[in-house]
């Protein structure tokens, strides 16, 4: 465990237990067998080896007052070491306009998967491609074997590989500062964190001298229904090996915007997100800007209580780089389904089947797919 793990652990632990403070505990585990197909395709799981595999989350809620706050995610997972996913204080109702104040590791206020991300929320398996899949983007640009580093060339190479930057790095987990409120139908937050939306995940250093922006708003006109909105922008590349021209890599940035809605009724739920990132990558022929367009629609139905079926559609289309004058997607597009059913065998104990199908190049590349069974309880 880190140092800032047992820091933090031992923080908890001093929380007064008396009026004056208190803690709340929770958490779930899951264990899942998993197969998929045996392809080259980024997607493949394990190399396609059949595979059992666990995950387990806790959550600590530490209340030192009335409106300050200290909140943990802690994740232990079979092929990870305990990691502090989530670590912030949080001050409430801190100005006469009703302010919040957040600061340490928090989740972006980007997008609106909220807590699908933990198995016991998420209907199905995974989490949609736009958080997942890796783009041939690297977050720095190495030399070849000439010596010189060559964005472009270094770019189309890795095309279909998955080994760069994701478009929404997971959960989306950094460091860094909020505030964030409530006006009547509206919501809104700021944060400025030490990464982006795309070199997030679970990482605690700054690559460069910039600082990472989110500004989102959310509205809900009516009940069951919320449609938000946000921005995001900031340097995204490492300074490990100079680039062309010897360019300060402060200059590079990301622009992130996204549109998403959650729509709710009955026995239904829906969730929508669209994603359109425009990414400055250095050239040997002149910078120029690559864009990249992500998106999923989400939905589950309550066929009978207890049992649940649910789907997403999620997906990714690159536009072009510029290599030798002409231009080229810089990555495979991809469209991915992911179907299954849910069982609550206990309010709190969940058994699920999933089936995932994967498609790149527009269908006409690799395929690849997924099957899961997953249990998992929460307590």
């Amino acid at each position: 465990m880190t140092r800032t793990g047992i820091i933090a652990l031992l923080f908890f632990a001093a929380l007064p237990p008396a009026a004056s403070g208190q803690v709340l505990l929770s958490g779930e585990t899951a264990a899942q067998f998993y197969k998929s197909a045996v392809t080259q395709s980024p997607r493949v799981v394990n190399s396609g080896r059949p595979s059992f595999g666990w995950d387990t989350r806790l959550f600590v809620e530490g209340e030192v007052t009335e409106h300050v706050t200290a909140l943990a995610n802690i994740r232990a997972t079979n092929t990870d070491a305990v990691t502090f996913d989530y670590i912030a204080i949080r001050l409430t109702d801190v100005t006469p306009l009703g302010l919040n104040f957040q600061a340490g590791k928090f989740d972006l206020p980007f997008g609106n998967l909220g807590e699908r991300r933990f198995p016991r929320k998420n209907p199905l398996y995974g989490l949609p491609s736009i958080y997942e899949y890796r783009t041939a983007l690297p977050d720095h640009f190495s030399p070849g074997a000439d010596y010189r580093v060559n964005p472009e060339r270094e770019i189309t190479a890795g095309a279909g590989q998955g080994r760069g930057l994701r478009l929404l790095d997971l959960g989306m987990y950094h460091p860094g500062a909020m505030i964030f409120g409530s006006a009547g139908i509206l919501d809104y937050g700021f944060a400025v964190t030490t990464g982006t939306v795309s070199t997030s995940s679970y990482s605690s250093d700054n690559y460069n001298n910039d600082l990472g922006k989110v500004a989102r708003l959310a509205v809900t006109p009516l009940t069951g229904l919320t449609i938000g909105g946000a921005y995001a922008w900031g340097a995204y590349l490492q300074a490990v090996y100079p680039i062309p021209g010897n360019e300060d890599i402060n200059t590079y940035n990301e622009r992130a915007a996204e549109i998403d809605l959650e729509f709710s009724r009955g026995h239904a739920v829906l969730y929508g997100e669209a994603v359109y990132t425009t990414f400055d990558i250095p050239s040997t022929t002149g910078d120029q800007n690559i864009n990249v367009l992500g998106f999923y629609v989400e939905g589950k139905y309550t066929l009978i209580p207890r049992l649940y079926a649910a789907l997403r559609v999620s997906g990714l289309r690159f536009g072009d780089v510029r290599t030798g004058g002409t231009g080229q997607p810089w990555d495979d597009n991809l469209v991915e389904w992911e179907g299954g059913l849910g069982y609550f065998v206990d309010k709190d104990v969940l058994l699920k089947a999933v089936r995932r199908e994967t498609r790149t190049r527009g269908g006409s590349g690799p395929k690849d797919n997924l099957t899961v069974l997953q249990l998992v309880v929460a307590y």
